[in-house]
């Protein structure tokens, strides 16, 4: 969560918000196939192997845990300035995939899937909406929230220590909060870094 807290209070947000139709194919799209190959592929690998009965609910959560990829390494080598545009791929499509992956998840855990049918796929597509748009709430408030307790706060005022302290116990606490409510922490604190460099830094 600090990776992704710092890359997402340092990110452009011009260059992200401006390629953010392409992070969401690359992020929803990319890693639904992803999905969807790696649950084949595990049904075929682990048939060969003659690993123990498992049933089509276990090869797609072992095609969704595996789907779900750590971008934060890259983002360790790549430079920002040097490349913009693929340190905003990279990262976006890193934070769409989290929430992505933990719906296909979530879904498994709670959709029959003996009786897969239209309904079930509309019920999947409210979720991941639903855990996009709140995680995202989620973190947008809680940045917007560490920017009104620093301007008023009078304890805090002219001690950069308290105020800085502030703003990274308020970061901590989206994320726990989104971990809580079983929404994409990564999500909620990339967030809630774009929103502090934008409102709250100004106050410190």
């Amino acid at each position: 969560p600090p990776i992704i807290f710092n890359a997402g209070f340092q990110v452009k947000k011009k260059q992200f918000l401006r390629n953010f139709a392409t992070i969401i194919l690359f992020g929803a799209a990319g890693t639904l196939i992803s999905f969807v190959i790696i649950t084949f592929g595990a049904m075929g690998l682990f048939s060969k192997l003659d690993v123990g009965p498992l049933e089509l609910g276990d090869y797609l959560a072992i095609g969704a845990i595996f789907s779900a990829t750590d971008s934060v390494c890259t983002l360790q080598v790549l430079n920002q300035d040097e490349a913009p545009l693929l340190y905003s791929l990279v990262f976006g499509e890193g934070v769409v995939n989290d929430a992505t992956s933990v719906v296909l998840f979530n879904a498994i855990q709670n959709i029959d899937i003996n009786h897969f049918d239209v309904f079930v796929l509309l019920q999947f597509i409210g979720k991941f909406l639903y855990l996009f748009f709140t995680s995202t709430v989620l973190g947008v408030a809680a940045g917007l929230l560490s920017a009104y307790i620093i301007k008023k706060l009078c304890f805090a005022r002219h001690s950069t220590d308290r105020e800085v302290a502030i703003m990274i116990l308020m970061a901590y606490l989206s994320y726990m909060l989104s971990m809580l409510l079983d929404l994409s922490g990564i999500l909620t604190v990339f967030f809630c870094g774009i929103v502090m460099s934008h409102y709250t830094w100004h106050n410190v």
